[in-house]
């Protein structure tokens, strides 16, 4: 290869270096309008941002028993529910899904009087705590 081509090749090889780091100016500008933009639309509802966390503490295992009358009871109604466990539960495990479930409702219910959506009408969500 000569010297006249190895030139040739270097100012090609700068000429592609300034495009891509003018496309990367590109895509980061996009990406970070696209960023903020985000942000912005799902930001909490300001009731529901500097609403305390609802706590949910009288759910215990004697008020399960009194709810559901039995363990067995108990796990029907978490079914029911939608609460679901890998193996079976200890009275702590049911304890702390109940009062998570109640917590989850209420936040749901401040969110959907904020954000309204008529297309939610017959729509069933499932979280999954891990």
């Amino acid at each position: 290869m000569g010297k006249q081509r190895v030139t040739q090749l270097l100012e090609q090889l700068k000429e592609n270096q300034a495009k891509d780091l003018e496309n990367a100016a590109a895509i980061y500008t996009v990406a970070q309008i696209a960023v903020d933009e985000l942000h912005q639309s799902s930001t909490l509802p300001v009731q529901l941002a500097s609403a305390t966390l609802p706590v949910v503490n009288d759910i215990n295992k004697n008020e399960l028993i009194k709810r559901y009358g039995s363990f067995n009871g108990c796990r029907k109604a978490a079914k029911e529910a939608g609460i679901q466990f890998r193996k079976t539960p200890s009275w702590l495990q049911l304890e702390a899904a109940f009062r998570y479930q109640e917590a989850y409702k209420k936040l749901v219910q401040i969110y959907m009087q904020t954000y309204p959506n008529e297309h939610l009408s017959g729509v069933s969500l499932t979280i999954s705590l891990g």
